[in-house]
């Protein structure tokens, strides 16, 4: 990248080869995938252990994190809200092999020191998961500061209510 015109305005010479790149597929009759992240370093596979854990879900978000290129690791969040923890963690293991799994409490904050490696200088996370897992709250415990608006999960379901809808890239402190 060149400056010109005292900065106002750059020539840009190349565009280097993605490292990793998250696809979905595009809306409509088209076939072609719709790039939504890319150059994500790691990413957090956020589940709650609230009444919404469920495995297969799980399976494929790791499927999509190993199909990205990025490095997966699953949180599952909520761990202060479940009675048979042991468990969760052993099924989670059972189809995350190899991939480190973090039980935490983004609400009570036990837990989250065990995800600060994972945030580095120059470090790269996308969260991705369900509505209502926490994925704004652990982005909103990370900045120090309520960024992400967040809502309680209904009652009833545990499902969320689709608060944060965009996807930004926010930088730590």
């Amino acid at each position: 990248m060149q400056r010109q015109d005292e900065g106002t305005h750059v020539v840009i010479h190349a565009v280097l080869p993605r490292q990793s790149e998250f696809v979905r597929k595009a809306a409509g009759g088209k076939t072609e995938g719709q790039v939504v992240a890319a150059n994500v370093d790691t990413v957090f596979l956020v589940t709650g252990l609230d009444g919404d854990f469920n495995l297969r879900r799980l399976e494929r978000y790791l499927v999509a994190a190993w199909e990205s290129r990025a490095v997966p690791v699953v949180v599952l969040n909520k761990a202060d809200t479940c009675d048979n923890l042991a468990d969760c963690l052993d099924q989670a293991a059972s189809v995350a092999i190899g991939v480190p799994i973090h039980a935490v409490s983004a609400a009570t904050g036990a837990g989250l020191e065990q995800l600060v490696p994972y945030l580095g200088a120059g470090q790269t996370v996308a969260l991705i998961g369900s509505s209502g897992v926490g994925k704004s709250t652990l982005t909103n415990h990370f900045l120090g500061s309520q960024r992400q608006t967040t809502q309680t999960v209904r009652e009833d379901d545990s499902r969320g209510r689709h608060t944060t809808t965009g996807r930004h890239l926010l930088p730590l402190p």
